[in-house]
């Protein structure tokens, strides 16, 4: 059959965008003719796939997330595929992995329903789950129930996904002290506690917040930290906060294709986000048995509720209450221990989950 699968913009950072090309490469080797549909294409993409990309002429998100809306339902009256996946919400859509809150639910009402981005996201997401025959993929139960709530979705035709992480995020003692030695090579200041912050959009998972919370630590307290910032975010401005900060050690790695050795690495994830509808980082961490503080609005949040050595951070108040943390740590005589193993992360292929569902659904 052929599958179309589309995203707003592809890099090879994000953790959607990794679920997006997992799902895919999953699909075209199960021998299945494959199309992607997006704005931008960052990167090579597979000689056989074929690629609708939409040039972006729209001057605001919302402009250019409804032209690319308006382009799906364009090239499915055409009945150029068979299916149409997205991981992006889009009218048009057979399947959507749902990789984002639902947007009615959470942002839209009161004087919000007056603006225009606004009007065009709810309208798109009503168009969307207003087809009787889609088919979902949700992160977490709260998520599935939210969407359910505001639309009238036939449970038979909605699947949760387990929370899955690849095998090589996988603590074993082999791989920690791999990664240790990685990171004396890489001259990580030696007897300080290493912070990891991974996120492709470093304002919604609010590295601002970190900075935060660091630069409101005593001169001796953040002597003992370093931070290690991971991800194709916009760094300027925040490097020049960093770089204001006396007594930090601190780096940026940009985007990063293999991110193991750095949970295994660090001694705590730093994920103080402000909108999360899931987290592979911390479905990551958790793997890694890596500490984590977290806010406690990400999807993922259980898995560090589940976990005594992570801790819960108030999303309205998590720059505060990750200095309070920080400087608890940096008092204590002995270094954070790793986490215990988290029964709640599998091994098992998330792509496997989603190609399976898919063919049942739609291979005779």
């Amino acid at each position: 059959m052929h599958f179309a699968f589309a995203i707003t913009e592809y890099f090879p950072y994000g953790g959607a965008q990794r679920d997006f090309y997992a799902v895919v490469t999953e699909m075209a080797a199960r021998g299945h003719q494959i199309s992607v549909i997006t704005l931008k294409w960052h990167g090579e993409i597979e000689l056989n796939w074929t690629l609708y990309e939409l040039e972006k002429t729209q001057a605001t998100n919302h402009g250019r997330i409804l032209a690319l809306s308006d382009y799906v339902v364009s090239l499915k009256q055409q009945r150029l595929f068979d299916v149409i996946v997205g991981f992006t919400k889009l009218a048009g859509l057979d399947v959507y992995f749902a990789a984002d809150p639902c947007f009615t639910a959470n942002r839209y009402h009161g004087l919000n329903k007056l603006l225009p981005r606004y009007r065009t996201y709810a309208s798109i997401e009503k168009n969307l789950f207003s087809q009787s025959g889609l088919k979902g993929f949700y992160l977490t139960e709260f998520q599935k129930q939210q969407y359910q709530q505001c639309f009238d979705l036939k449970p038979e035709n909605q699947f949760l996904l387990p929370v899955c992480v690849e095998e090589k995020f996988h603590y074993t003692s082999d791989k920690y002290e791999a990664a240790r030695e990685w990171r004396r090579k890489e001259e990580s200041a030696e007897g300080k506690i290493l912070l990891l912050f991974v996120a492709a959009d470093f304002n919604t998972k609010g590295l601002d917040r970190v900075i935060a919370a660091i630069a409101a630590l005593s001169f001796v307290a953040r002597s003992q930290f370093e931070l290690w910032v991971v991800g194709n975010g916009k760094q300027e401005a925040y490097q020049q906060k960093l770089a204001a900060i006396t007594g930090l050690t601190y780096r940026f790695w940009g985007g990063q294709t293999e991110l193991a050795a750095f949970y295994f690495a660090a001694d705590l994830l730093v994920h103080p986000a402000r909108k999360e509808a899931a987290g592979m980082v911390l479905a990551e961490a958790a793997a890694a048995r890596l500490p984590m503080a977290v806010s406690d609005i990400c999807g993922y949040a259980f898995l560090a509720e589940q976990d005594n050595a992570s801790v819960l951070l108030n999303e309205k108040t998590s720059a505060q209450d990750l200095q309070q943390l920080l400087s608890r740590w940096a008092t204590q005589t002995d270094k954070p221990k790793r986490s215990q193993p988290n029964a709640l992360v599998s091994a098992a292929s998330r792509a496997d989950f989603c190609a399976d569902h898919i063919e049942q659904w739609f291979v005779a």
